[in-house]
C-alpha cells in the first residue's frame, strides 16, 4: 500500500480562487453600493451675501446659507454688514469686497456655521473700480476680482493674500462680464451680460472663448462658484423679480438647468462653498503581521484565535475557515474539524485599518513572524484587507503509519520518542519536515536519527527519493 502523505500547496488552486474572491466582491459591491450609492446628487452646503430679496425678507445684508437640495430653505448665518459685492471663502476665513471698495475677512465658525465679526484687512483697494465679483485660485494661491470703472469697462485683476493691497491689473474684457468662477484646476468661467453666454476666462489676461449660451438674462450682481466637492458650477442668477434662481451650468455646453428658487427672489452676490479642511495622506501599511496560527491537521478544529500585535495600527474583523472542492465552496464553524482529505482547506483575515493608516493591493500578510509570506490578498471597496492563505490539504494520519511496501523504506520504531532507525545505507541524504511543509532536520544517515529534540507530532522523513511519515510522541 503506498503511504499518503500531507502536503501544503504554495498556491492556492485558481478555481476555488476565482469562485472566493467572485462571491467576496460581489457581496461587497452590495454593500458599497447600499452604503455610499443612495443619493445621486451632491448636496452641498452653500453660502452667499443676501444682496436683495423681492419681499424685503429679514435676511438682506446677512450672509446666508441654504443647500442644493433646497435652495428655497434660507437661514442667516451672520450679522447685519455693510453692502457687499463680492465675498469668497479660504482657510477658515469669508473674505469679501464692501460697495466702498475695503476688503474684509469674518471667521467661519465649522461647528455652528455662522460667520462672526469682521475686520478690515485693506480699508481701500482702488479709488474708482467696483469689485463686483472674486474667487481663489487653488491652482497660484492667488485671489482674483472682476471689476468694473466709471465707464463700465470690466477687468481681471488680481492680489496675493500676502500683500492684498498691491492689485495688479491683468488685462480688460472684450465683454461685459458679470460673474467669475475658478475651480481646483485654476480653469476660469464667467456668463457675460450680453446674451447670457458662459465664458471660459484666460486667467493671464482676461481673454475670454465662449462655451455656449446659459439660455438666462444677466442684470444686476451675479454670482457663481464650483461645487468643491464634485466640480460642478452653480449659478445664483438674477434678471427681474420674476426671473432669478440658483442654476447648475454644463461648463461643456453652458446650459443653465434650474434647480430651484433662493429664498424670496434673493440677489445674492458671492456664493461659496466651505471647504472642508483637507486631512493628511493615510500612512500606507504594506506589512501585517499575525500571531497565534498553526497548520490545520487531521481531527483539529479550525483556529480562529489570531491575533496582532498591541501596537499595531490595525485589527482584525474577521477570521473565516472555508472548504472547497474545486467547484463548491463552503464555511467551516469552531465546531467542525479538518477531516476530508478530498477538500482543500484555506482561510480568510477581514483586517481594518485605524483612522489615518490604509492598505494596499501590495500588503504582504506574515504569520507568527515567517519571513516568508503565506497569504495573498487585496484592498476591498470599503479599505478593509481581504487575506486569503493558500490550500492545506490533510489527510488521515492513521493510514500508512505501520504499512511499508517496496515502493517505500521501512522505518522504526514508529510512533518514536527519541530515535528513528531508516532501511538505507549511511550517508544517504536524510530529511524531516513538519506538517507545514517547513524542513526541521537535514543531515547524514549515521545508522539512526535522534528525533528527541523534535516537538510531538507528525513528521515527514525523505530519502533516497522516498517519503514516510512517523509520530514523535
Amino acid at each position: 500500500m503506498k503511504t499518503r502523505t500531507f502536503k501544503v500547496d504554495g498556491m492556492i488552486c485558481n478555481q476555488c480562487l476565482a469562485n472566493v474572491k467572485k462571491t467576496l466582491r460581489l457581496w461587497l459591491t452590495v454593500v458599497f453600493t447600499a452604503i455610499f450609492g443612495m443619493a445621486n446628487a451632491s448636496n452641498a452646503q452653500w453660502y452667499g451675501y443676501a444682496l436683495y430679496t423681492s419681499d424685503g425678507a429679514s435676511w438682506q445684508n446677512h450672509f446666508v446659507s441654504f443647500n442644493t437640495q433646497n435652495p428655497d430653505a434660507v437661514q442667516t448665518v451672520s450679522e447685519t454688514l455693510p453692502t457687499i459685492w463680492a465675498a469668497t471663502y479660504l482657510d477658515g476665513y469669508v473674505w469679501f469686497v464692501t460697495q466702498t471698495r475695503s476688503l474684509c475677512k469674518a471667521p467661519f465658525d465649522e461647528t455652528t456655521q455662522t460667520i462672526g465679526a469682521y475686520e478690515t484687512v485693506v480699508p481701500t483697494l482702488e479709488q474708482y473700480n467696483l469689485y463686483i465679483d472674486m474667487a481663489y485660485n487653488p491652482a497660484d494661491g492667488m485671489m482674483y476680482y472682476l471689476c468694473q470703472d466709471s465707464q463700465y469697462n470690466m477687468y481681471l485683476k488680481r492680489s496675493s493674500l500676502a500683500a492684498p493691497s498691491e492689485v495688479e491689473t491683468l488685462g480688460m474684457f472684450g465683454v461685459k462680464m458679470w460673474t467669475l468662477a475658478i475651480n481646483a484646476q485654476g480653469q476660469a468661467y464667467g456668463v457675460a451680460y450680453e446674451g447670457g453666454n458662459l465664458h471660459q476666462i484666460n486667467l493671464s489676461d482676461a481673454s475670454t472663448t465662449v462655451v455656449g449660451a446659459t439660455g438666462k438674462e444677466v442684470w444686476y450682481t451675479q454670482s457663481m462658484a464650483f461645487d468643491l466637492e464634485t466640480g460642478e458650477l452653480f449659478w445664483a442668477q438674477f434678471a427681474t423679480t420674476a426671473d432669478h434662481g440658483f442654476y447648475q451650468v454644463n461648463t461643456e455646453t453652458g446650459e443653465a438647468t434650474l434647480i430651484g428658487e433662493i429664498g424670496a427672489g434673493t440677489q445674492l452676490a458671492g456664493l461659496f462653498m466651505v471647504s472642508e479642511a483637507t486631512p493628511p495622506a493615510p500612512v500606507v501599511i504594506d506589512e501585517i503581521y499575525m500571531e497565534g496560527f498553526t497548520a490545520p491537521e487531521w481531527g483539529e478544529h479550525p483556529d480562529f484565535a489570531l491575533e496582532v500585535a498591541s501596537d499595531a495600527h490595525y485589527y482584525i474583523d474577521a477570521v473565516d475557515w472555508l472548504w472547497s472542492d474545486g467547484i463548491t465552496n463552503g464555511a467551516l464553524t469552531e465546531e467542525d474539524v479538518f477531516n476530508n482529505e478530498d477538500l482543500s482547506y484555506y482561510m480568510i483575515i477581514t483586517i481594518s485599518p485605524e483612522d489615518g493608516y490604509c492598505f494596499t493591493d501590495a500588503t504582504t500578510v506574515f504569520y507568527n513572524g515567517d519571513a516568508a509570506p503565506l497569504a495573498q490578498g487585496y484592498v476591498t471597496a470599503l479599505g478593509k484587507f481581504m487575506a486569503l492563505t493558500i490550500n492545506y490539504y490533510v489527510t488521515d494520519p492513521t493510514i500508512g503509519i505501520d504499512e511499508q511496501t517496496a515502493e517505500s523504506i521501512a522505518i522504526w520504531p514508529n510512533p518514536t520518542t527519541d530515535v528513528l532507525y531508516l532501511d538505507v545505507i549511511e550517508g544517504t541524504a536524510v530529511s524531516v519536515f513538519d506538517m507545514t511543509g517547513r524542513m526541521v532536520m537535514q543531515q547524514r544517515y549515521e545508522g539512526k536519527i535522534d528525533v528527541s529534540e523534535l516537538s510531538a507530532g507528525i513528521y515527514a522523513v525523505k530519502a533516497e527519493g522516498f517519503t514516510v511519515r512517523f509520530v514523535k510522541e
